[in-house]
């Protein structure tokens, strides 16, 4: 499946999707540093782009993207950090969703701190989906029960275009683990 990410950082994201065997044709982030680490790690393009700035759906477009994963920054949200939408950051969340529905791929995975769960800004980001016919599905996930031995909750936002809302929530609790992996059991196995 034809993949771009937005928000790329230094690739987690797109390593899953390319393990799982999904084609990261090109990737966006403007900090220079994951950008470096990037293009260290991937043969695909990564572009030096302020997302926020970004009005033109052309550059995303030209890749026919069948879709559009990505990570909005979360330190607005985090519990690392001062959780106040207003910093400024938050609204890249909605420029992840303005720039998904006006390029319009069929399917888009949006990541991130699982605080964001709460926000006024997921909530009107998912009224824009929804707008412009995407069905969701959202979980939060904590990493242990993925195989992972450390405690992590991450949210995820799955979107695929004219399908009901928890299309895939079935599918995301059967194939979590029934038990959580620790440290200890990982070292041992």
């Amino acid at each position: 499946m034809i993949t771009i990410d937005l928000f790329a950082g230094c690739g987690g994201l797109s390593l899953g999707f390319q393990k799982a065997g999904f084609t990261i044709v090109a990737a966006f982030d403007n900090w220079i540093p994951a950008i470096d680490v990037y293009r260290n790690n991937f043969s695909h393009p990564i572009f030096n782009v302020d997302l926020s700035r970004e009005s033109s759906q052309e550059i995303f477009a030209q890749y026919n993207p069948e879709i559009i994963v990505g990570s909005p920054p979360c330190q607005d949200f985090s519990s690392a950090g001062k959780r106040d939408e207003g910093l400024g950051r938050a609204n890249l969340t909605l420029t992840f969703a303005e720039i998904v529905t006006g390029v319009s791929p069929q399917w888009f995975v949006m990541e991130n701190v699982d605080r964001i769960e709460k926000s006024k800004i997921l909530t009107q980001a998912k009224q824009i989906f929804k707008s412009h016919g995407y069905g969701l599905t959202e979980k939060v996930i904590n990493s242990c029960y993925c195989g992972v031995p450390q405690t992590r909750k991450r949210y995820f936002l799955i979107g695929k275009m004219k399908e009901e809302d928890d299309f895939l929530i079935d599918e995301i609790n059967e194939n979590l683990s029934s038990q959580p992996l620790t440290v200890f059991d990982y070292s041992i196995s």
